[in-house]
């Protein structure tokens, strides 16, 4: 059986004899949380301002706005305002936490596995032994955002851990830094 086909729902797979296969990590949802509400107070803030430029553009050119149908003016800018409605929609509450369940990694004594993707499926694999050095950089208010990101650099490539919980992102980096510092000896 291939160790790739024995790790379940993010737990930590161990051998009869207990010793250490891989263990699975995932994004924070506390991110995606923070994002949505970050996106709905931009997108409440484009609507307002757009209706005010409405107002605006009606008390300064009223000939323009004269005739019972709806004008130019109106038109573009209620498109406008169904248009970035129509993307917040599709994107941060329907594409954005499909991307969110997409997100794994894993991380063994023998390489890292990140995977990602909604419609084209990622899969990058990283040897322990290329390993140079592993960063782990926290935004601010990373506690209550979740913005943690985990950089391991190899000969030649990078792998970012995207949207880790602080613990999560501390812990991988230091089993990636024994782990690398066990194949070089």
């Amino acid at each position: 059986m291939k160790k790739y086909d024995i790790i379940a729902s993010g737990q930590m797979i161990t051998t009869w004899d207990g010793e250490f296969l891989m263990k699975k990590y995932y994004a924070d949802k506390t991110s995606l949380n923070f994002l949505r509400v970050f996106a709905f107070f931009a997108l409440s803030g484009i609507i307002i301002g757009l209706r005010y430029l409405l107002n605006y553009l009606e008390e300064t050119f009223p000939q323009y706005f004269i005739v019972s149908t709806k004008s130019i003016p109106e038109i573009v800018i209620w498109g406008l305002i169904i248009f970035v409605a129509g993307v917040y929609v599709i994107y941060i509450l329907i594409f954005l936490p499909m991307w969110y369940n997409s997100l794994s990694y894993s991380v063994s004594a023998e390489e890292i596995i990140v995977r990602a993707g909604v419609i084209n499926k990622n899969i990058h694999f990283m040897k322990m032994s290329a390993v140079q050095y592993v960063t782990v950089i926290q935004m601010p208010f990373s506690a209550v955002t979740s913005f943690n990101f985990l950089v391991v650099s190899a000969h030649g490539g990078r792998l970012v851990f995207m949207f880790l919980s602080p613990k999560d992102a501390v812990e991988t980096a230091e089993k990636i830094r024994k782990y690398a510092k066990q194949v070089v000896a």
